[in-house]
């Protein structure tokens, strides 16, 4: 109900919907208040418990190799699809010339950014994303919310916490499993006001949509789900088959991160979502889900890839740039670095991540990037559903699920 009715007010009352655009910002802003809390006790204590274990060798072992492989089949599915349902090619007259409009109307289409300013610099984003992702100041990190910050310095203060063994880190364990379990139960609490918040977030998004955009923009709106749906099939076969429970279960126990993501648009603002659907929900192991979730949302970025390797087939098709298996293999490789480097970026920024696709192909992003941000409102919450979907798929690989005792029946006692 929440749904049909922030449809019908952001398309027809768009004056109504900017206005509740407070209530939504509060509802996601109360979500993310507990993400940083939540990941710096989960994975510190995750990390330290299994630095403790003997299967720590054998958890790393599959990391490394889960990782390179879900990212490699998620960019193949998402520039295959694209390759061959053509988004950019065959273009009607129309469409190019709304596009072209659009494209030399860049200094005010430029304003639909939503979620923040856009600011385009030049240099090299992945040297960048390494430099700065250690923090000078965790306190600062923390409060200033750089999550990849806050990221690595829970890893090395989980290893760190694993090697010491004495009684003191035992009760330091202790309180962050307290503190993962408090602001669990705040997230808990808050799933009863999803209703309230997904109207008002949903309204919002879709009264800055444009008509026109989307009528320009159809055969790329329409792949991309057709990629997201691919991909969110294939996430819930592999969830299925690890959990060893049934489809029925399986869907139930996705259902509130999924809703999170597509409401929302915020991955870390699911986390807490994905790891109770994964651990408590469906049986997997606790610590490596704890564990794993979290590196996989932050670090993958599996929506992102998708995103970005079929804008990438849709820039080349509609400059008609020859496609040969240089650019194919450019355009897959591409993608995936230019997915992981939206780590701990936001809003429209995430989109000028997409010149480490176009730069190697000698295409110009700023061309394009008017058009891709036009529709960003609809492709955001695309995007993240891959991110958080994609890597509970990816962490239900990796966790060991647990073993679903069967009652046994009593024993039927013969007469004497």
């Amino acid at each position: 109900m929440s749904v049909l009715l922030g449809a019908y007010i952001g398309s027809v009352h768009p004056g109504v919907a900017q206005q509740l655009q407070p209530l939504g910002s509060l509802y996601l802003g109360l979500l993310k208040m507990c993400v940083l809390p939540i990941l710096l006790s989960a994975i510190s204590n995750s990390i330290g418990r299994l630095m403790r274990s003997h299967d720590a060798r054998r958890y790393v072992r599959r990391i490394v190799l889960i990782f390179p492989l879900a990212l490699l089949i998620v960019s193949g599915i998402a520039t295959s699809i694209a390759a061959v349902a053509g988004p950019g090619r065959n273009l009607t007259a129309s469409t190019l010339e709304s596009l072209g409009v659009l494209i030399n109307q860049s200094g005010i289409d430029l304003e639909i950014a939503l979620n923040g300013p856009l600011e385009v610099e030049e240099g090299n984003a992945i040297g960048e994303l390494v430099v700065d992702i250690v923090p000078e100041n965790i306190f600062s990190a923390l409060s200033e919310g750089q999550t990849l910050q806050v990221l690595l310095f829970a890893i090395i203060f989980g290893v760190s916490l694993g090697l010491i063994r004495t009684q003191s880190t035992n009760a330091l364990f202790d309180i962050l499993d307290s503190v993962y379990r408090s602001f669990n139960q705040v997230i808990h609490w808050l799933t009863y006001l999803l209703p309230i918040g997904l109207f008002s977030l949903l309204a919002y998004q879709l009264s800055e949509i444009g008509v026109e955009v989307l009528v320009s923009m159809v055969d790329f709106v329409v792949v991309m789900l057709g990629i997201s749906l691919v991909i969110y099939l294939l996430g819930t076969l592999v969830i299925w088959q690890r959990s060893g429970r049934s489809f029925g279960q399986v869907l139930t126990a996705i259902k509130d991160p999924t809703i999170l993501a597509l409401a929302t648009s915020s991955s870390l603002a699911c986390l807490p979502a994905a790891i109770s659907s994964l651990s408590e929900d469906l049986g997997f192991d606790r610590q490596t889900t704890d564990l794993v979730t979290p590196l996989t949302i932050t670090l993958c970025r599996f929506g992102s890839v998708a995103y970005f390797g079929a804008a990438a087939l849709f820039v080349v098709q509609l400059y008609q740039k020859e496609m040969g298996l240089s650019t194919l293999l450019t355009i897959l490789v591409g993608a995936i670095l230019a997915g992981m480097a939206t780590s701990g970026v936001t809003g429209i920024l995430t989109l000028t991540m997409l010149g480490l696709v176009l730069d190697p192909l000698r295409l110009p992003l700023e061309a394009v990037l008017v058009l891709f941000i036009a529709i960003d409102p609809l492709m955001d919450p695309l995007r993240t559903l891959g991110i958080v979907h994609t890597g509970m798929a990816t962490t239900a690989a990796i966790a060991a699920p647990q073993t679903i005792v069967q009652p046994q029946a009593d024993p039927i006692i013969a007469p004497q």
